[in-house]
């Protein structure tokens, strides 16, 4: 329902003040004085999943083998603000959405030892040195997670749904950003180069839900191992493990809300915290020794 200044919130709750609009385009009963929110159920939302999936394997050979795994995916669902209202109001991205997805494994014999390309001669102790090494190697690489752009001061405007500005025509959001301290424009409304409004009173802003995208992430895990034999029935193997062994710091959504020329937000477009609420493995070592019989 409109958003008009002065009126309480219940006076404009239709099961409140009444009487209830039906599909033939009467109406029934009067006043009911119900004040709390309604619950609606039912397996009427859409949800819409398109994607593009491709995998390449080349089996254990000549020493290596590797998988890879691509999927370029295109979702759209319904949320459930406001469903029983305005059913496409929340049609658009939901929060796990990564429109590209790319993984990668290769496990490789290295080719130093007792009969392999390099060494292939050496005596006991060399090839106890230099053969029996095997390198494993895991790569995730994918698009960022979208989230929504909200304002300062919007419940002036509404007092129920979403908060979402106008995206003002021909303008592009990602203008000027894709750094950590400005990873979107952010200029608050009604400022010189701002690219989004303020949505007339008692309305919802234009910009779709979950409408940006937020950094990528990328991650490369890797293991070197070393069997060595003891006896016929006994084996020794060394592990070196590393998770994310680039280190590389993975950056989470920016804040997102922005601000308007009387109500500031000087962090909104900024960059302040790692991926996965600051979970996101850095680089990290261990090392194994496993016995085998």
């Amino acid at each position: 329902e409109g958003f008009t200044a002065g009126v309480p919130r219940n006076n404009r709750r239709p099961f409140f003040t009444g009487p209830i609009r039906v599909m033939n385009g009467g109406s029934l009963g009067g006043p009911y004085g119900w004040s709390q929110d309604l619950d609606f159920f039912c397996n009427c939302a859409d949800n819409r999943y398109d994607s593009l999936q491709a995998k390449l394997t080349r089996r254990f050979a000549s020493g290596y083998s590797f998988q890879a795994n691509y999927t370029w995916q295109k979702v759209r669902q319904h949320g459930g603000d406001q469903f029983f209202y305005i059913r496409d109001l929340e049609w658009g991205r939901p929060d796990w959405d990564r429109r590209h997805n790319f993984s990668l494994t290769v496990l490789a014999e290295l080719p130093f030892g007792r009969g392999r390309r390099f060494l292939s001669d050496a005596s006991g102790l060399v090839n106890a040195i230099f053969g029996r090494w095997q390198v494993n190697t895991a790569v995730i690489v994918q698009s960022g997670l979208p989230f929504n752009v909200t304002y300062a001061g919007a419940g002036a405007d509404r007092d129920t749904g979403p908060n979402r500005p106008d995206l003002l025509s021909g303008a592009d959001p990602m203008e000027g950003g894709g750094s950590r301290e400005r990873w979107f424009n952010s200029t608050p409304i009604g400022s010189a180069g701002a690219v989004f409004g303020r949505p007339a009173r008692g309305t919802f802003g234009n910009l779709e839900r979950n409408a940006l995208d937020g950094p990528g992430y990328w991650r490369v895990d890797a293991s070197l191992f070393k069997r060595l034999m003891i006896r016929d029935r006994f084996g020794l193997e060394l592990r070196l493990e590393a998770v994310n062994v680039l280190n590389h710091v993975n950056l989470a959504n920016p804040d997102s809300e922005i601000g308007t020329t009387t109500e500031a937000r000087p962090n909104a477009g900024r960059i302040t915290g790692t991926a996965y609420g600051g979970a996101d493995p850095q680089r990290n070592l261990q090392f194994a020794v496993r016995l085998t019989f």
